[in-house]
């Protein structure tokens, strides 16, 4: 018997690959991130319905706003073909040559009262082959969709599963990402057992807010079941209690609770959202400047 066969190589193994360096995915990469931000579905590539480019000064800017890395996700109404997966390319390579990791969902949510057609399946195919062919996995990881809203762990697994096993096959290096069935929040993601692929990575959503021991609360759930199963875990959409959508001064103190608590779990966490809307609005005009109460509480976080 072979000694020493990790399961990443033994899943290698299975899929008759040669084995990759161990810098080629993002999972390890992980525990070394810190603050994110993610931007709102047409953010990336639109404006005004009309498509634009932000180009790699944008991206550069962002970082030099404090990011250390980005996610995106391809919209529900984007349709089946490869246009606008193409301009989310576009995004996705800027962020990277800009030096921003990126975390890239290929379709927004699966309900459980609209179970995705077979077209759509194939289309999310296609967008797996796309980006699992001309993104480099040591600086993307991929994610079957934004959210799941099924209603129960039970429910969810085999979807999930057969989800991992299609984007494997179109991306045999990437790292991938899942959560827990009820919109990846906190409480589900304990209620889940880990795939058995051994390079994916778990998300979940949070916009409770809440005081300091709330917030340990949740989260420290979440980082005994990461402990458990060796699993690494990010806080992938960080925003405040839902009453504080558009109210600056109570959604930067509900961050301001939550990041220190988040970074000594080690858990990165990604705000939501550079977007066009007025809720959880990061930014003031499309640039990647901050609103100041906002840009203030994330300096304090950091002290």
């Amino acid at each position: 018997m072979t000694t020493g066969l990790t399961r990443r190589a033994a899943l290698a193994t299975s899929l008759g690959m040669i084995s990759a360096p161990a810098t080629a995915d993002m999972r390890d990469r992980v525990s070394e991130l810190r603050l994110g931000a993610n931007l709102e579905r047409w953010f990336p590539i639109a404006s005004g319905q009309r498509p634009r480019r932000l180009g790699r000064g944008w991206w550069e800017a962002l970082r030099g706003a404090g990011f250390d890395h980005v996610r995106l996700f391809i919209p529900k109404d984007a349709g089946e073909g490869e246009e606008v997966p193409r301009l989310f390319l576009q995004a996705v390579q800027d962020a990277a040559n800009a030096g921003l990791p990126v975390f890239l969902g290929l379709e927004d949510i699966y309900p459980h009262w609209e179970p995705w057609s077979e077209a759509r399946w194939r289309a999310v195919e296609a967008r797996a082959r796309l980006f699992g062919g001309t993104t480099a996995p040591a600086q993307v990881i991929l994610a079957p969709l934004n959210e799941p809203a099924l209603r129960d762990a039970q429910e969810w697994t085999p979807i999930r599963d057969r989800m991992l096993a299609m984007m494997r096959a179109a991306a045999p290096w990437h790292t991938l990402m899942w959560g827990g069935h009820e919109w990846c929040s906190w409480r589900s993601l304990p209620q889940q057992t880990p795939p058995a692929d051994p390079n994916t990575i778990a998300e979940v959503h949070d916009y409770q807010g809440g005081d300091g021991r709330s917030v340990a609360r949740r989260f420290g759930a979440v980082a005994a079941w990461r402990d458990q199963h060796r699993m690494k875990v990010i806080v992938s959409e960080l925003g405040g209690a839902l009453p504080h959508a558009e109210n600056e001064a109570a959604w930067a103190a509900d961050l301001g609770r939550a990041l220190p608590e988040l970074w000594r779990l080690g858990m990165p966490a990604t705000l939501w959202a550079i977007t066009h809307g007025g809720h959880w609005r990061l930014q003031a005009e499309e640039t990647p400047v901050l609103r100041p109460r906002l840009a203030a509480a994330l300096a304090a976080a950091r002290q």
